[in-house]
C-alpha cells in the first residue's frame, strides 16, 4: 500500500513539474500585465444602451480567446489596423495582432500562419435564379462592416452593397427580403445552413473571390513568442480546432438572428 502511495506521489510530482514547465516563456509582458492584448483588424461599434450583444463577425474574437485562454489569461480586443501592426507592436500597445497575409509587413514584423483560411460564400433562397456571381450585378447583397473582402467582391460583381454592424442584422435583412444575398466566410456557411430554419436559404453562387489566409502577427525578435505561437497552431490543426470554432459561429449568429427576427421571414 506504501509503495503505491508512493508512486501516485512521484506521478503527481511529474505531472506538477510537467505543468510548470509548460509555462511558456513568451508574452512576459502579457502575464505581467495580467491580460492579453490583441489587435484586430476591425471592432464593431458598441451595441446601444441596453441592446443585445451580438457575435462579431469571423473567427478573430474565437482565435483570440482560445490563445488568451492557453496562456491562462483574458483577452482585450484593439483595432489595429495591417498598417498599424508594426508600430504597435513595437511600442507594445498589443501582444499579438491578427492580419490577412498579404506580405506587406516590414521586417521587424514576423507573419505566422493559423492554418485558417477563407473567402466570401453567397447565402440566397433556394426558390431563386441566383447561381452565379454575374447574376448579382443589381441586386441587393448584405454583409458586415467588418468583412471589407466581402464588400469588395460583391461590389466587383456591379450589386447593390448594404453593410450592417455585425453579421446577424445582414443576415436577419436576407431572411426578411431586404437583402437579396448574404455573404459570410465559405468556412462557416456549411454548419450554418445545417440548421433546419436555413435550409431554405441554402442555394448559393459559384466560388468566387481570393481565399484569404490569417495570420498572427508578432516582433520578429520575440523567438519565444513565435515558438510558442507555432506550437499552439500545430496543436490547434491536430485537435480539429478550426471545425470547432466555425460551428461555435454558426450556432451563435443562427441564435443571433433567431433572437432577432420577432416573427418569422416574411417569405413564409
Amino acid at each position: 500500500m506504501m509503495r503505491r502511495v508512493r508512486l501516485f506521489a512521484v506521478i503527481a510530482a511529474l505531472v506538477s513539474a510537467s505543468s510548470v514547465q509548460a509555462q511558456p516563456d513568451a508574452f512576459a509582458a502579457a502575464r505581467a500585465r495580467g491580460e492579453l492584448v490583441v489587435g484586430v483588424p476591425y471592432l464593431a461599434p458598441p451595441p446601444a444602451a441596453g441592446a443585445k450583444i451580438r457575435t462579431p463577425d469571423g473567427l478573430d474574437a474565437n482565435m483570440a480567446e482560445k490563445l488568451g485562454s492557453s496562456l491562462g489569461l483574458p483577452v482585450r480586443l484593439q483595432q489595429v489596423t495591417p498598417d498599424q501592426a508594426g508600430a504597435a507592436l513595437a511600442a507594445g500597445q498589443v501582444d499579438v495582432v491578427l492580419a490577412d497575409r498579404d506580405g506587406s509587413q516590414p521586417q521587424s514584423v514576423a507573419e505566422l500562419p493559423t492554418g485558417y483560411g477563407a473567402r466570401p460564400k453567397a447565402l440566397i433562397r433556394s426558390d431563386t435564379r441566383l447561381r452565379k456571381p454575374g447574376d448579382a450585378r443589381g441586386h441587393t447583397v448584405c454583409m458586415a462592416e467588418a468583412a471589407t473582402a466581402s464588400k469588395a467582391l460583391a461590389e466587383s460583381w456591379g450589386a447593390v452593397v448594404r453593410t450592417y454592424r455585425v453579421p446577424s442584422d445582414a443576415l436577419v435583412a436576407v431572411r426578411e427580403g431586404t437583402c437579396d444575398i448574404g455573404l459570410v466566410d465559405d468556412a462557416v456557411w456549411e454548419p450554418l445552413v445545417r440548421f433546419p430554419e436555413w435550409k431554405k436559404f441554402s442555394s448559393t453562387l459559384a466560388a468566387d473571390g481570393v481565399r484569404r489566409e490569417r495570420v498572427w502577427l508578432l516582433p520578429a525578435s520575440d523567438a519565444a513568442g513565435r515558438t510558442w505561437v507555432a506550437d499552439q497552431m500545430k496543436a490547434w490543426n491536430r485537435s480539429d480546432a478550426w471545425k470547432t470554432m466555425t460551428a461555435k459561429w454558426a450556432r451563435d449568429v443562427a441564435f443571433d438572428v433567431y433572437l432577432d427576427q420577432e416573427v418569422p421571414d416574411c417569405h413564409g
